[in-house]
């Protein structure tokens, strides 16, 4: 069984990264590894048990420019030097994660053959709405880690940094953005409030000055350690649509995976 690495890039988002921490607990794949990059050095993270497959890394300069990061590119860039995993999939530290996210999308890359998957359309929440969207949103999508070394992060500017993989895995072919075999297990989440979010860097992505305004604006600090916690109500809306919605998913997924939790 190939072994995924579930990759976090934060910076003072720390009811956030709990609420990824119970996510992790709460995924049915069982080869997998949580890695935390935390550049927040004032306020570090640190793990309130033990567990050999989550890694805390606490640093707020990049290991090759030995300078302060610049942009989210720089962050994961490095936090990728910290994976043992064959598949890489990014845990985007205000985003929601479904207790089939990793095994849905380790099925499908090893069934499709190609060097990335993804779903066609992905869950979006604001504070008054939950909708299905298509979607270029990389935490949706699996890589094989080899090709993630190989091509690497933008680090131009912040909010684009997953595109020089996604873009080239889809000219190459080996990313099908319309892939219909799935049912929904991510969601690009804009429906925490202002205090627990902060700002959003995906939502001022063209303004040079992007990433110093999100650490300005982003201060729900590291508080005590992180928890080994429950997911609590985070998934009962998304549970809720499902059952809703349900004949408008494909059914053989919705059974294998869904059904379980429903």
């Amino acid at each position: 069984m190939k072994k995924i690495s579930f990759v976090c890039t934060t910076y003072r988002r720390f009811t956030c990264v709990q609420r990824i921490v119970n996510q992790f607990y709460a995924q049915s794949y069982p080869n997998k590894e949580l890695i935390i990059l935390n550049t927040d050095e004032e306020y570090p993270y640190e793990l309130g048990f033990t567990d050999p497959n989550i890694t805390i890394i606490n640093r707020g300069q990049s290991l090759k420019t030995k300078e302060p990061y610049k942009n989210r590119g720089e962050i994961c860039t490095d936090a990728v030097t910290y994976a043992t995993g064959d598949y890489f999939m990014l845990a985007d530290d205000d985003d929601i994660y479904l207790p089939w996210h990793l095994q849905q999308a380790v099925d499908g890359i090893e069934l499709n053959g190609k060097d990335a998957w993804k779903p066609e359309m992905s869950f979006f929440a604001s504070q008054t709405e939950l909708k299905m969207v298509m979607n270029t949103m990389e935490a949706s999508v699996i890589v094989k880690m080899n090709r993630i070394r190989e091509i690497g992060f933008r680090s131009d500017l912040t909010g684009y940094e997953g595109l020089s993989w996604y873009t080239k895995l889809r000219d190459e072919g080996e990313l099908d953005e319309h892939n219909k075999n799935y049912v929904p297990s991510y969601c690009f989440n804009w429906g925490d409030s202002h205090e627990v979010a902060g700002h959003k860097q995906s939502g001022n992505i063209n303004d040079p000055n992007n990433f110093e305004q999100h650490k300005a604006a982003t201060q729900d600090y590291a508080k005590g350690p992180l928890i080994h916690g429950h997911i609590g109500d985070v998934y009962d809306k998304y549970y809720d649509y499902l059952r809703q919605h349900k004949d408008e998913f494909n059914s053989g997924y919705y059974k294998v995976y869904a059904a379980q939790y429903l």
